[in-house]
């Protein structure tokens, strides 16, 4: 039995209202959010520890970049991640909030208080190791022989450290494993706070803009010399104070069945689709 036609009316008006007031309301997409969450559980990001980071450029990862990498992690999924420079171990507690369950956390530090730090904040999860170790000495056995999907490096900023390092992890890592670089940004001059004591050194400046750490840029910069098959793409901003990453990956061809090329026209004795319309679709191109 069909509604009224002037139920129906109506009642396409209220879900109207309601989804407008949805798009233009944070607070109702809040309380939204609150309600839904016990049944979506584990669906839903999980993000209130991002209120610890701060968007200053002081060196740690920023609130946004936290956020960035975060996501990363919930849309690759990756197995098993290496953390170079633990420090306070926000880093890590923001990674571990985007891992599975069967996830592995491998972090690595110099610096023998970092284990403590590790041991009290992250005791409780298996999912987390630490281990003290120089950088440019991992092996194999520290990540318990399993392929490293994303690698985060921010610890040295030192070129000749941070080359050493590649070349140890380039054995470790996936064949599709992400590396993800810290502090490769600069900051336009305007955007320096004015006690700053960049503003009263002539080092460090390209043009208007000032490096954050040069020592990664000459890094990235040396893997795009001898290493063109890792594609780069940098995460910098000229709008606002960014520390910068730069995420790198294997370039290589999306796979096709048999290796055929997509369609680039229309199929032999077919006409062609008129202007401006879209391909008609088939099976095999809907979404799953």
């Amino acid at each position: 039995m069909t509604a009224p036609a002037g139920g129906r009316a109506a009642l396409t008006a209220v879900r109207r209202s309601a989804r407008r007031a949805f798009y233009r309301s944070r607070i109702l997409r809040g309380l939204v959010a609150a309600a839904r969450r016990p049944r979506l559980g584990r669906e839903l990001p999980d993000l209130a520890h991002l209120t610890v980071f701060r968007e200053a450029a002081d060196g740690a990862v920023q609130r946004d970049e936290a956020l960035l990498l975060h996501s990363l992690v919930r849309v690759v999924r990756p197995r098993t991640i290496v953390e170079i420079g633990f420090l306070h171990g926000h880093s890590a507690l923001n990674f571990l909030s985007a891992l599975d369950a069967e996830g592995r956390l491998y972090s690595f530090d110099i610096d023998p208080a970092c284990e403590d730090r590790g041991r009290e904040l992250f005791g409780h999860d298996p999912r987390f190791v630490f281990r003290t170790r120089s950088q440019d000495e991992l092996t194999s056995e520290d990540i318990d022989g399993r392929p490293a999907d994303f690698v985060f490096l921010d610890a040295s900023h030192d070129l000749s450290l941070n080359q050493a390092t590649f070349q140890r992890l380039l054995p470790l890592m996936s064949p599709d494993a992400i590396l993800a670089v810290h502090d490769t940004g600069s900051v336009p001059r305007a955007l320096v706070p004015s006690q700053h004591w960049w503003l009263s050194s002539s080092e460090g400046w390209l043009g208007d803009e000032r490096e954050v750490l040069p020592g990664e840029r000459d890094f990235v910069n040396w893997l795009l010399g001898e290493h063109p098959e890792f594609s780069q793409i940098h995460f910098h901003s000229r709008r606002t104070i960014r520390c910068g990453i730069t995420l790198l990956q294997r370039s290589a061809p999306l796979p096709r069945p048999n290796g055929r090329p997509a369609r680039a026209g229309a199929a032999p004795g077919r006409a062609a689709e008129p202007a401006g319309s879209h391909p008609r679709e088939s099976g095999y191109d809907r979404h799953p």
